[in-house]
């Protein structure tokens, strides 16, 4: 019985005692006492009256209070739930799976089912904020829970732990296959296009997967180990799965270490721009250089850009780097001769930055460098992620005089139909089909396929990688237009090439492995 009933009926039993006290005296009821004399009989009448109706009062306010009660523990309740939900996406917030975390670590040091925590990063998710609103990234996260939620059965639990991360714990006896098979569903299901009003989006993601064999952690300790995994797993390349090891530790304190350097390295311009060559194998014709960032740290020595540049784009530094980069380039330049132009990468996360076409353009006037020297590579992965941006950047920078080549041509997910779409001047033939095609002849057909349809549609083309002779001819018999690769020269910084100039115009500049020297018009 509850306290409210237990109340209730002491009520009602005082009340029922006050009716039969009344009838009683009024000699209503069979073998009633009778005890009153008959002036009497009014003043008892009167007085256990009162008491009934002061009764009835009583009863009534009290249930006023009680209903009011119920109603503020009813709210107290709701809002115990509430606070375990995340309002947004209505699944788990982050308090409440580190309590559930907690539970199937004690249940597994009782003897339960080992369990497997996941944590979900999404890929590119900023990118949908900056070019779309936050009202569609919200729909985007919205989408993103529901198809966990397909994910949910028994033995697991999903939540967003905050942003755009998310995390599913799984409990079963055989957790390592089941984890892995669940990470490859997760990063295929969370790949499929999301229709939201503006149109078609494509974002991807990254997981760490931590399990119950490390021992003696706590729910914060799991979450670490499966973050540091996280982070190794976008290393790697994203839209892939990484499990927690050991050694992993020392490499995510490196990190750490790396992102704070990396901080003060682009704000203090200790980043410079190194120069390798391009040249025209038709006649060996020195055309320009490609811009290669180099980061001389002080305590692990040169990093190459495929180390520094994911970290900038996730620390969200990668324009300021990439301003810095190309103001400095074009300082260069202008002491070059004239018909020397540069080759600079752009990051796909750029284009979310409404003034990425102005921004170059003025760093272009204010180095008194014309536009028609300056070439913007882009990849093809930057197309199919922000396509619309691009086209919208590109045809700008395009009118002004800027020049765009598609790097790494082959080896990403565009459609040849962005090659009609977007205003492109250039292919680039990744290098991995040049050591394919020293491996095999066939493949050389691939290449050739490459130049005719680059000139079919009045595009030129630029090899990577070319390191000996016999290839840059192959090259050129096939219809290659420039040609790119230590055979012409390693990247050098900004007063090694400017000697290296030099040294062309004196005649002094000799090219191992048969090849020829560059040469400059005359």
């Amino acid at each position: 019985m509850t306290w409210r009933a237990a109340i209730e009926l002491s009520v009602v039993l005082i009340l029922t005692g006050c009716v039969y006290l009344l009838l009683s005296a009024l000699r209503l009821v069979p073998g009633g006492a009778g005890f009153l004399d008959s002036r009497g009989e009014v003043v008892a009448a009167t007085a256990v009256f009162a008491g009934a109706s002061i009764a009835l009062l009583v009863l009534r306010r009290f249930s006023q209070l009680a209903s009011r009660l119920d109603e503020a523990l009813s709210r107290e309740k709701q809002l115990g739930l509430l606070s375990q939900i995340d309002p947004l996406t209505r699944i788990l917030n982050r308090a409440a799976f580190i309590a559930e975390l907690e539970r199937a670590i004690e249940r597994r040091r009782a003897g339960g089912s080992p369990f497997a925590l996941l944590t979900i990063d999404l890929d590119r998710f900023r990118n949908v904020n900056h070019l779309h609103g936050h009202g569609v990234g919200d729909m985007l996260l919205v989408e993103v829970a529901r198809r966990l939620g397909t994910f949910q059965t028994v033995g697991t639990t999903i939540a967003r732990l905050g942003g755009d991360e998310f995390a599913l714990l799984v409990e079963n006896e055989t957790v390592v296959d089941l984890s892995r098979r669940v990470a490859r569903r997760l990063i295929d299901s969370i790949a499929a296009p999301v229709w939201v009003p503006q149109g078609v989006l494509s974002i991807g993601a990254t997981i760490g997967i931590a399990t119950s064999e490390l021992a003696d952690s706590n729910a914060e300790d799991l979450l670490r180990a499966a973050n540091i995994a996280l982070v190794e797993a976008k290393q790697g390349g994203r839209g892939t799965f990484y499990y927690f090891e050991a050694s992993m530790g020392e490499a995510l304190r490196r990190r750490s270490t790396l992102e704070t350097d990396l901080r003060r390295a682009i704000s203090s311009g200790e980043i410079v721009p190194f120069y390798q060559p391009l040249v025209a194998l038709e006649d060996g014709r020195l055309t320009g250089f490609e811009v290669l960032a180099r980061w001389d740290h002080p305590r692990y020595g040169l990093i190459q850009p495929a180390a520094f540049i994911p970290m900038a784009e996730e620390l969200g530094r990668v324009g300021d780097l990439f301003y810095r980069i190309l103001a400095s380039a074009c300082a260069d330049a202008k002491t070059w001769p004239s018909e020397l132009g540069l080759s600079v990468n752009v990051s796909p996360t750029q284009f979310a930055e409404p003034q990425f076409a102005s921004r170059i353009l003025a760093i272009l006037r204010s180095a008194g460098l014309a536009p028609s020297r300056l070439e913007l590579e882009i990849t093809e992965n930057a197309l199919v992620d922000e396509v619309a941006s691009a086209k919208l950047m590109l045809t700008a920078l395009r009118d002004a005089g800027v020049a765009v080549a598609l790097d790494d041509f082959g080896t990403g997910y565009s459609s040849l139909r962005h090659l009609n779409d977007l205003p492109i001047d250039r292919l680039k033939i990744d290098r991995l089909f040049l050591e394919g095609a020293r491996q095999n002849i066939e493949n050389w057909k691939i290449v050739r396929a490459i130049v005719q349809l680059a000139h079919s549609l009045d595009m030129e083309t630029t090899a990577e990688g070319i390191e000996i002779a016999d290839v840059a001819e192959i090259l050129r018999d096939v219809g290659c237009d420039i040609g790119q690769g230590y055979l012409f020269g390693k990247p050098l910084s900004s007063a090694a090439t400017a000697a290296w100039l030099n040294d062309i115009r004196l005649g002094h500049v000799g090219l191992g492995n048969g090849g020829s020297a560059p040469r400059l018009v005359n």
